[in-house]
Order: C-alpha cells, then structure tokens, then sequence
C-alpha cells in the first residue's frame, strides 16, 4: 500500500520535531508524579521537586492502597471497566454489522441518530437520563454505571465499527450463506474475527472512557463502598491532603492500569484507526 503522504527530508525532521515535543509534553507531568511518589516526606516534595528521591520508597504505594481501601475502589473501577468493554463491543458490532450489511428501511435514518450521539454528548441529557436510570431501579448499582457508560460509548463505537464491517467483502458472507450458515454465525464466526484490530480500538477507548468516568459514578452512585478509584481519589485527598507524595502514588495507581492497556493494544489500536478509512 502507497503512503498516503511523502515528505521530504525537511518536513520529517519538523514532524518527528513536533512528535517528540508533544511526547515531553505528556511523559514530564507523568515522570515529576513518578519521582514524587517515592519521596519519603512533603518536605521532600516541596523543597525539590524535581530532584531524584535520597531513597526510594516504594512502600507508599502499599501504604496507599492499604490505608485509603484502594482495593475496593480498585475493584469497582475494574468491574465497571471490564463490564462496560463487555457491553459496549457486543452491541456495537451487532448494530453495526446490521447497519453496514443489511438494506432495510430506515438505515440510513438510525445510522444518523448514532452520529448525533457522536456530536451531542450524553451529559447534555443527565436529567432525563436521571429519571430513566431511577425509574429502571439501577440508581446506586455498578450494573446502572455499566450500563451508562456502555450507552455513551455505543455512538463512537457504532462509527468506527461501521466502516470497518462496509469495507469487507461481501463474497465472503454469499459463500458462508451458500453453504447454510445462518446471519448470527456469519456475524460471529466469519465477520468478527475479521474485524479484530477495530474491535480492539472500541475495547480500548470504552476500557479508558469508563476508567476515568468521574461524572456518571458522583450521580449515580450513593454507597462510598460502591466508588471507582476516581471518586475514591476524593476520599483519598481528604485523608492524605497534605502528604503530596501519598497522593502522587494515588494517581499513579489510577494512571498505571489505563497505561499498560495503551502498551497492549498499541499495535491493533493503530490499525483500528487507521485500516477503516482505507479500502484496499
């Protein structure tokens, strides 16, 4: 496949430029919180704050998780995460590959409701939004933020997936058909396992999306043990408001789980972004 842009020589070295000072951008704030986490006191913190630690304490992370139960915020974070991933990819491919595979009336109609989910966010509509959530008995319940969350993702999800599934043969699903396979196999056991790299990139933002949710959970949840880690950051301030290098090794637990996802599916979220815009 051709490149769809050719630099020339100098036009590399400005981009490579400009990449690589977007990436200080983001590693320093990342690597000062690093650094301050393994200090041993505030005074260290506030003296230097961008000075190696005398001594690394690598105790303040269990310090941080046993003292302010990260534990639990840990797990809520991860079952609302992992559920919202569960929820949002099996849905979306299915409406997708319908939307994208089948003519029927008022295709085009629902695809265009999806891409307005795209442009009007969800929070716009946490009123009635609100009252659905109460009126389905899901209000203080992981399964009601799941349920949300998924909902917000769906749109962007539905996008991606859908361009994906438009590009695939269709001779592919005639001959599944000739030989007598019935459309949810073709859509499970031909279609899907073609779209990998897109499913990925959907898993990986609803994971992110979802993981860092601040506003969904501080409405709809009540029970402190129910929290996520994001709100459970705001019990975890009040406990440790002073002891920055505490909290440095609190956000550092948040952050750790959304990077290591990012270094896993690297590879297939490139592809996912960049092979559905691209017809071979």
């Amino acid at each position: 496949m051709e490149r769809i842009f050719k630099l020339r020589p100098m036009e590399q070295v400005l981009v490579q430029f400009l990449l690589l000072a977007w990436a200080l951008v983001v590693a320093i704030p990342f690597g000062l919180a690093f650094i301050n986490s393994m200090k041993g006191s505030l005074g260290q913190v506030i003296r230097d704050p961008f000075a190696l630690p005398g001594s690394w304490q690598f105790d303040n992370y269990a310090k941080a998780w046993e003292m302010a139960n990260f534990s639990g915020y840990f797990m809520n974070s991860l079952i609302i995460s992992v559920g919202t991933v569960a929820v949002a990819v099996l849905f979306s491919t299915m409406a997708a590959f319908v939307l994208a595979r089948v003519e029927f009336r008022g295709n085009r109609t629902l695809f265009i409701l999806f891409m307005i989910g795209v442009i009007v966010p969800l929070r716009l509509a946490m009123a009635p939004l609100f009252v659905v959530v109460q009126s389905l008995d899901l209000l203080n319940s992981l399964l009601g933020i799941i349920l949300v969350q998924a909902a917000s993702m769906m749109p962007v999800a539905v996008f991606i997936l859908s361009t994906f599934f438009k590009h695939l043969s269709p001779e592919i699903e005639q001959a599944a058909r000739v030989d007598g396979a019935l459309p949810f196999q073709i859509y499970w056991k031909i279609v899907l396992p073609l779209v990998k790299p897109a499913i990925a990139t959907v898993a990986l933002l609803s994971f992110v999306s979802a993981w860092n949710e601040y506003l969904f959970p501080l409405l709809f949840l009540q029970d402190r043990s129910l929290y996520p880690l994001t709100l459970g950051l705001q019990e975890f301030q009040n406990e440790f408001a002073i002891q920055w290098h505490m909290m440095f090794a609190g956000l550092i637990i948040m952050m750790a789980p959304t990077l290591i996802a990012f270094l896993l599916a690297s590879k297939a979220f490139i592809q996912g972004l960049t092979q559905g815009g691209i017809k071979e």
